[in-house]
């Protein structure tokens, strides 16, 4: 190699190493004194329908992606008992292209350490179809992950239910969305769901259910609009509810403690079902009312 590439090679590797701590500065500077926050605030807003507040730490992230990390991120009125989910840690990424030239287009949200109160969810997009109803708007979401929260029921601010991961992938309106959900070591299911605009329905697909190591299958949905319900058909092989029921934590308390905020309906049909030494065969359990999904 002559002297002269040997120098130009020289002269890349150093563009190369200081780029990136430039670009880290330089964005770095943007986010926090120039609005960054604010417009990724208004981003957040739009998605989900709901005012997004990130009151907490606020830095530039590198890796895995290019984004921003910090602490304490809100959705919902700032009003006290109007807050819809807090979350202790927050990390979002942006498409970095976009971000050079100022504006944000949010990749993927990872929420860590919070709690959801259902009945507060409330997104100012909604539009009217023709027949009067009302029909919910909800954003592409291409990940949203979720760890570490609690779900916490209405009427109390002690009921909860706590979620240990859900994760949403590349969703959109009609479109079959992927997911995992781990409820504490009750649950764990997987599958995909399908957003019906129109009836504001969530229909839930290829569900596979982990019940304290048993497995169940089945289909489902979720009537978004008041009065909200939600439908379950499963099927199990093997069912033992004694070992079920030692899973299930005890509430210790009455029923005013905490509400579901929604109408509940299952069928579960089993094979065979264990309960206090007793073995039943071809069984139907019903939770509610029979399930009425379109």
């Amino acid at each position: 190699m002559t002297s002269r590439k040997k120098k130009v090679l020289l002269v890349l590797l150093l563009v190369l190493v200081s780029l990136p701590p430039g670009a880290y500065f330089m964005l770095d500077a943007w986010l926090e004194s120039s609005g960054g926050r604010q417009m990724l605030e208004r981003s957040l807003s739009s998605r989900a329908g709901m005012p997004v507040r990130l009151n907490g730490e606020f830095q530039l992230m590198l890796l895995p992606d290019i984004g921003v990390s910090g602490t304490e991120l809100r959705v919902g009125d700032a009003a006290p008992g109007s807050e819809f989910v807090s979350s202790r840690e927050f990390e979002i990424s942006v498409a970095l292209k976009p971000l050079l030239n100022k504006q944000v287009i949010i990749d993927w949200v990872r929420l860590t350490g919070g709690r959801v109160f259902p009945d507060r969810y409330a997104p100012e997009h909604v539009a009217g179809d023709p027949s009067g109803d009302s029909v919910l708007l909800i954003p592409e979401i291409r990940e949203l992950t979720i760890r570490d929260f609690h779900v916490v029921l209405a009427g109390s601010d002690e009921t909860t239910l706590e979620v240990s991961e859900l994760s949403v992938r590349e969703f959109a309106v009609g479109r079959d969305t992927p997911f995992i959900l781990r409820i504490e070591d009750l649950l764990g299911a997987e599958g995909s769901f399908r957003w019906d605009a129109p009836q504001s329905l969530l229909r839930f697909d290829g569900l596979k259910l982990d019940l304290s190591g048993q497995a169940v299958t089945g289909s489902g949905c979720l009537f978004v609009n008041e009065p909200r319900s939600l439908h379950f058909d499963l099927r199990a092989g093997e069912l033992d509810i004694d070992a079920l029921q030692e899973k299930i934590p005890d509430g210790g308390g009455s029923a005013e403690d905490g509400e579901l905020p929604l109408d509940l309906r299952i069928r579960l049909g089993a094979d065979q079902l264990r309960s206090s030494g007793t073995v039943a065969t071809g069984v139907v359990l019903n939770l509610g009312e029979d399930p009425a999904c379109p």
